[in-house]
């Protein structure tokens, strides 16, 4: 017994590690059933720029992952004064800091020259998660390698379903 005791305690080990939550931007399109995560830890910072639907120009917000499990708006970022008056800025300063806490935010996928999310380097059109005029929520959430694991293999069988029957009907 005395012999197998580090071989289970690499086990347990294992096992915690496939269940252990760790942060993630969560970016769901309930109305095509797309869920979307992107791994974080509390105080990443994250961007979301677009062109203003009004005066078409570019904006930027700018967010980090807060420690409660909030997404923090931290700031507005835009060389337009008509941009920042439309958002209740008293000067044309192109950025204005703020610490306001959220739980989600909704988006629509821009109709004309959709969102880009900024994380980490990595740039990510609103596209791939729908199409214009999707309802887009973000929020933080806590999600374990294992479920992970899971919602991946669902999606390869729900391909592999969809593939078959594609296939018969050839």
């Amino acid at each position: 017994m005395a012999r197998r005791l580090p071989l289970l305690l690499l086990i347990a080990a294992g096992g915690a590690y496939l269940f252990w939550p760790a942060s993630a931007l969560e970016f769901e399109n309930a109305g095509r059933g797309i869920v979307t995560r992107y791994p974080v830890h509390p105080g990443d910072a994250f961007s979301v720029t677009y062109l203003h639907s009004i005066y078409r120009r570019p904006v930027v917000e700018e967010f980090s992952v807060g420690k409660g499990g909030d997404l923090v708006l931290t700031g507005v970022r835009s060389e337009s004064g008509a941009v920042l008056e439309y958002f209740g800025f008293g000067d044309s300063r192109p950025f204005h800091a703020m610490n306001r806490p959220m739980r989600t935010i909704v988006f629509r996928v821009a109709m004309g020259g959709a969102q880009t999310l900024t994380l980490g380097g990595r740039r990510i059109s609103f596209l791939s998660l729908g199409d214009p005029g999707d309802r887009i929520t973000l929020r933080l959430a806590d999600v374990s390698l294992a479920s992970r694991g899971a919602e991946w293999t669902a999606g390869q069988v729900r391909r592999m379903s969809l593939y078959a029957r594609t296939w018969r009907r050839r």
